[in-house]
This record gives C-alpha cells, structure tokens and sequence, in this order.
C-alpha cells in the first residue's frame, strides 16, 4: 500500500471513528460516551481506536473543536457593516442560530455538558471572556464599533455580550427542544427576538 493511500485509509478510519462517538453523545449525551460504546457501534477493537486518539478526553475534545470551528467559520464569512452595526449582528446571530439546527442534537449535547473540559471551550460568562472567546471577542467589537457611532447606547461592551448571547441561547434550545416548529414561525421568532433586543440596544431609531 502507498504512503498516500495509507494516510488516506488512516483518515478515514480516524473519521469512522469520529463520527460513532459524534452519534453516541448525539444520543445519550458527553457521559454516555465510552470506548466501548465506539467499538461495538463500528465493530473496532479498543486497540485501534487508541492507536488513534490517546483516551476519550481527546475524542471528546476533537468534537468540541470541530463544533467550535463551524460554528466560528460560519459567523466569520458575515460581511463588515461600519455604518450599520446592528445590522452586521443580525446577521450573526441569524448565522449562529442556523449553524446551530443543522445538528441540535450534537448542538445540544456539547453545549449542555458539564464536563470541565468542553466547559472550558464553551463557557462565556467569566470576566474577560472576550479576550480569549473569538465569537464573544467579534461581537464585543460590533459593540463597541456601535457604541463609538452612536448607534447603541452607552454600555459595558462584554456584560452587554454575554447577555446577548445567552438570550439567544435560549431561543436557540427551545427551537432545539420543540423538534416540529415550522421554519416559518422558526423566522417569526427569530425575527421578533432581535426587533426586542435591538430595540433596547440601540441609541436611535432604526430605520
């Protein structure tokens, strides 16, 4: 077999791997993940998965990661608006809620765990979080950029952040959570939530 083929048998096995671990939290959550579980659902011995990943804590972190990842590249594709703020961080949150229902359950999963080490990937509500969160480092900016135009009132960039945030979390796991709400309400509400919180963010009346 050629060194190229056998990286690419490698990947595809480290992904086969993945991708079990992925549907066994998507199910029973981070706790019910176990090497076991992994090896009886693609039929692997134990030895091979820890030729992969050294212990479950790397597989787990490996997921964290790539959720992380997506849910950052699809808010990082969303055009700049100098002028217009709010409208950049409409569109954000639009982004964030649509990257988040492409897979609830795993969404749900990840960011519902207590485990230390996916809390210390995806907790936002410490002091200083925007200097080491990119997302929350992204929208602290578009606040501050608002506050600076005169588009939003005066307030403390990172506390109004974090509550921004944590509102649209919770839209987020309801919509999560009642599996059969039609995309057209899905619009409706997302729509309502960020007519209710630009109206307290803002400084002027939108146009």
């Amino acid at each position: 077999m050629s060194k190229e083929r056998q990286k690419r048998k490698q990947e595809e096995i480290k992904l086969k791997i993945l991708d079990a671990a992925r549907k066994i939290i998507s199910q029973e959550g981070v706790k019910g993940l176990s090497i076991r579980k992994i090896t009886n659902a693609i039929d692997y011995s134990p030895a091979i998965i820890y030729h992969y990943f050294k212990d479950k804590n790397e597989i787990v972190e490996t997921l964290t990661s790539e959720e992380y990842r997506r849910i950052l590249t699809s808010l990082q594709s969303i055009e700049r608006n100098e002028n217009e703020p709010e409208k950049e961080m409409k569109e954000s949150f639009r982004k964030y809620i649509k990257a988040a229902l492409v897979a609830p359950e795993e969404y749900r999963a990840f960011i519902l765990s207590d485990d230390p080490l996916i809390i210390s990937k995806t907790s936002l509500l410490h002091q200083g979080v925007s200097k080491n969160s990119p997302t929350m480092g992204m929208l602290c900016e578009n606040i501050q950029r608002g506050v600076r135009l005169g588009r939003y009132k005066p307030c403390d960039p990172e506390l109004t952040a974090q509550i921004l945030w944590t509102s649209v979390f919770g839209l987020v796991m309801k919509l999560i959570m009642e599996k059969d709400v039609p995309q057209v309400q899905i619009d409706r509400l997302i729509d309502h939530h960020f007519e209710l919180v630009l109206n307290g963010l803002m400084s002027i009346d939108e146009e």
